[in-house]
Formats: C-alpha cells, sequence, structure tokens
C-alpha cells in the first residue's frame, strides 16, 4: 500500500512539472490532468477503488467527450507540439482506464463505461484535423479506436483465464463430491447398515436373558438408523450441484433431544439453554459445538460422573459452554487431537467472527466454550 501512495505521489509530482515545463492552452491541458490525477486517487486506494472503476471510466469519457466538442466549436486549428504531448498522454490516460474497467468491473459496467472511454478516446483525434475533410475524420477515429480496443481485449483475457479456472475448479470439486458421496453410499453406508441390522438380530435372540442387553441393543439400533439417516442427508448434500441452501440439522431447540439421549448413555446431562430467537446459522453451529463436546466426553472421559451445557445470550453475543468433571490427567491431549472435530468447528465458529476455546479446568474436567457474535461484530 504504501508503494502504491508513494508512485502516486511521483505521478502527480510529474504531472505538475509537466504542465509547468510543457504549457499548452488551458482546454488541451484540463483532460489529461483531471485523468492523471484520477489514475493516482486510484493508485493510492487500491484495491479498495476497484468499485468505483465504472464511475471513473465514465467521467473521463464524458470529459473527454466534452472537450472535443468544444474543440469542434471553437476550432482552433493545428496543433503544435507540446499540444500533441497532452494529447497522447490523455489518449493513454483513457486506454488505462479502459484497461482498469475491462479487467476488474463486472461485466456490463466494462462493455458500459469501458466501451463509452474507448469512443471518447477515438473521438479525441478530431480536436485536430482540418474542417470537412470526413473521410480523413472517420478513418482517423478508427485508428484510434485500435489502443482503447486492445487495451480492453488485454484486460479481457485474464479475466477470462481467471473465470475457466474458477470453473475448472468448481468442477474438479463437484467430481471431488461426488466420489465421496459414492464411497459413503456404497462402503460406509453399508457399514452402519449391517451394524443395525446386526443389533436387530441379536434383540430377537438375546431379548429373553437380559432386559438391560435389550435396551442397550435397541440405543446401538437407534444410534445406528440416526447415523444412516444423517449419511443419507450427507450424500445428498454432496450430490446437489445446484447449491440449494438447506435448513441446519440440528439448532438449539433440538437440544434437550440431544442431551437426553446423550444421558441414556449413564452420564447425567444438565442443559441450560436459552430461549432467546438465535439466527438459524448460529444456532446451528451451538448445536454442533454440544454435539462435539458430548461426542469427546463419551470417547475421552469415561471417568466423568456429569456435564453441564450452557447456551446463553448476552449483549448479542451467543455463548456455549460444555463442562464435564473427568480425569483431564488420565487424557493429556486427547481432546485437542481426537481429529478434525475442533479444527473444523473453530473454522466455522471463526467464519462467524467468534471465537472457540477448549483445555482443562481445575480441579479436575474439561471444559469446551465458544462466543459468536449475533450481528457479524
Amino acid at each position: 500500500m504504501h508503494l502504491r501512495r508513494a508512485v502516486a505521489t511521483c505521478g502527480v509530482l510529474a504531472l505538475g512539472a509537466g504542465t509547468l515545463l510543457v504549457p499548452a492552452p488551458f482546454i488541451d491541458v484540463v483532460t489529461p490532468v483531471a485523468l492523471c490525477l484520477g489514475l493516482a486517487v486510484l493508485l493510492a486506494l487500491w484495491p479498495g477503488a476497484r468499485a468505483a472503476l465504472p464511475w471513473a471510466a465514465g467521467a473521463a469519457a464524458v470529459l473527454s467527450a466534452t472537450v472535443t466538442t468544444i474543440h469542434l466549436v471553437v476550432r482552433p486549428g493545428g496543433v503544435n507540439d507540446s499540444q500533441g504531448l497532452w494529447v497522447l498522454l490523455e489518449a493513454a490516460a483513457l486506454a488505462v482506464h479502459v484497461y482498469l474497467v475491462f479487467r476488474w468491473s463486472p461485466p456490463r459496467a466494462a462493455l458500459t463505461c469501458g466501451g463509452a472511454a474507448a469512443l471518447a478516446l477515438a473521438l479525441t483525434v478530431q480536436r485536430y484535423l482540418p474542417p470537412g475533410a470526413v473521410v480523413e475524420a472517420v478513418a482517423g477515429s478508427i485508428i484510434w479506436l485500435v489502443p482503447g480496443v486492445v487495451a480492453g481485449l488485454v484486460a479481457w483475457y485474464p479475466r477470462h483465464m481467471g473465470e475457466l479456472r474458477d470453473r475448472a475448479v468448481a468442477e474438479a470439486r463437484h467430481a471431488q463430491r461426488l466420489d465421496l458421496a459414492s464411497d459413503l453410499h456404497d462402503f460406509v453406508a453399508h457399514d452402519v447398515s449391517e451394524i443395525v441390522a446386526q443389533a436387530q438380530a441379536a434383540r430377537v435372540v438375546l431379548v429373553g436373558d437380559d432386559p438391560r442387553i435389550a435396551a442397550i441393543l435397541g440405543r446401538i439400533e437407534t444410534a445406528g438408523l440416526r447415523a444412516l439417516g444423517s449419511m443419507d442427508r450427507t450424500v445428498h448434500m454432496l450430490r446437489d450441484s445446484g447449491g440449494a441452501v438447506r435448513a441446519p440439522v440440528g439448532v438449539l431447540a433440538d437440544l434437550p433431544e440431544l442431551v437426553s439421549r446423550f444421558s441414556q448413555g449413564g452420564v447425567p446431562v444438565r442443559l441450560d439453554a436459552t430461549q432467546a430467537e438465535v439466527p438459524r446459522e448460529a444456532a446451528a453451529v451451538a448445536y454442533r459445538i454440544v454435539v462435539e463436546a458430548l461426542t469427546n466426553v463419551r470417547r475421552h472421559a469415561p471417568s466423568a460422573s456429569s456435564v453441564d451445557v450452557a447456551v446463553a445470550v448476552d449483549d448479542r453475543v451467543l455463548h456455549v459452554t460444555v463442562t464435564d468433571d473427568g480425569d483431564a490427567d488420565a487424557r493429556p491431549g486427547d481432546r485437542t487431537h481426537a481429529g478434525l472435530g475442533l479444527p473444523g468447528l473453530t473454522e466455522r465458529v471463526e467464519s462467524l467472527r467468534g471465537t472457540l476455546a477448549a483445555g482443562p479446568r481445575q480441579p479436575r474436567g474439561w471444559i469446551l466454550s465458544a462466543r459468536i457474535p449475533l450481528d457479524g461484530r
């Protein structure tokens, strides 16, 4: 940024020196000076000035065309060396405007404003042609249109190549999603279905031996069916190439059911959840945080005797905290290196301008906490 501003400052100083060393009538100087000053401002504010490129190119075209019209009316006649230098500088500045707007602006704005700048560049030669020479006037404008057309084509080529690259990346990602969906459907779903079938068969065979075994097998069957449902939704999402927006699988209203299912495994969970209105995306991320925390308790804290889940809204900030009293010393590093769950959650929370932290707590146990702004600040 500092280099761009230094270059812009040097350009302005050189422009000021040029107006003193190469004097010319005001009408010949005003347009190239204004256009160069505009380019210097765009350079100093780049890349934030990209949105203003169509306006800058349109203003440059209007100013140049206005000066050309004045020349045609006043008709000073002829052109000296100093005027020729300024008109070349004006043509170069217009060509730069054409390049910038065709390179970085939306297609419609590029065609409209960039085309206007190229047309104004083609008309500048009319200021210095003798009156009545129609053939020379048309030929001169056609020749002077070439720099604008070339600038537009030079700018459009890398833009077109970038669009092709983006399209190729999107197609490659879509192919990867299809491959992943096929693997989930053909292999993982098959194995989970076999687990469910085995649990169902075991319930039939062992139901008379011990009711506790039947209850455990029933929970295994329910969990397996739930996993199949989640996998089915994932497969459909991966195969959906239209980018359709889907409702989150879980939100804050689903937390009581989630906690109830987890408590059936033997570790009681105390839930304190807010009743406030929470945006759907933030609620879905909060639900996933609780799911990940409870999953880690089941995997890495078998000694935990209780879990506390707190979800609250304070000053437009959603706070999610999950704590347990498991033996943290028996599993150093397990929670943070258990897989991609916590890193993935951290990315999701940070995408909402929030923060997520996890670690041991005193005197024992583990805490997973997240802070998600609800207004995106």
